[in-house]
């Protein structure tokens, strides 16, 4: 899986690419692999590694720029790389909160592909903009907002495929773009 992050907050850029892969070592062991590039880091590469009891969701190792880590570090290190993927199942689980029909409509499904996987995908829009909300002692005011989801053929896990908001909040700007660009289903 391939994800690409544009973030624009309070007027510097952030480019970041992250490209994860996961193969079967035995069963109920598998290794994962993260390339990270990041523009804040003058578009330093990373690569990491990490094997994961799939059964109980155990970090056993982590190797990241050629250097191993103990077992103690390893779930440290995973927790942070792979941050991505667990805003990923983060929001697929409140989904309804980013789609309510009272600021958000249902712009229409269609086939999209995403390297070599095809599936609808559902696209949300803002219904008004500016559009400001006001909770949990926050104030944010939504300029623009497109999301689209969907589910991938062999899982059950509803997808961020795409997520593109500009606003305030709390006197910060922002502008960010969040998009799978390529995925394997195996």
């Amino acid at each position: 899986m391939e994800y690409e992050i544009s973030e624009v907050s309070n007027g510097t850029q952030l480019q970041e690419t992250l490209s994860y892969t996961r193969a079967t070592i035995s069963p109920g062991i598998f290794n994962v692999s993260l390339s990270f590039t990041s523009s804040s880091s003058g578009n330093v590469s990373e690569l990491a590694s990490f094997v994961v009891n799939a059964n109980n969701a155990t970090v056993l190792s982590a190797k990241i720029g050629g250097f191993q880590f103990p077992k103690a570090q390893s779930k440290e290190f995973f927790d942070t790389f792979m941050g991505v993927f667990g805003l990923q199942i983060t929001f697929s689980n409140e989904l309804d909160v980013f789609t309510n029909s009272a600021y958000f409509r249902n712009d229409g499904t269609s086939p999209k592909t995403f390297g070599t996987v095809t599936f609808d995908v559902t696209t949300y829009v803002a219904n008004n903009t500016p559009e400001t909300f006001d909770a949990c002692g926050v104030s944010a005011t939504l300029n623009a907002y497109t999301l689209e989801v969907g589910t991938p053929p062999g899982t059950s896990l509803e997808f961020i495929t795409y997520l593109h908001f500009e606003g305030t909040s709390n006197g910060q700007s922002e502008n960010v773009t969040f998009q799978l660009v390529s995925m394997t289903v195996g």
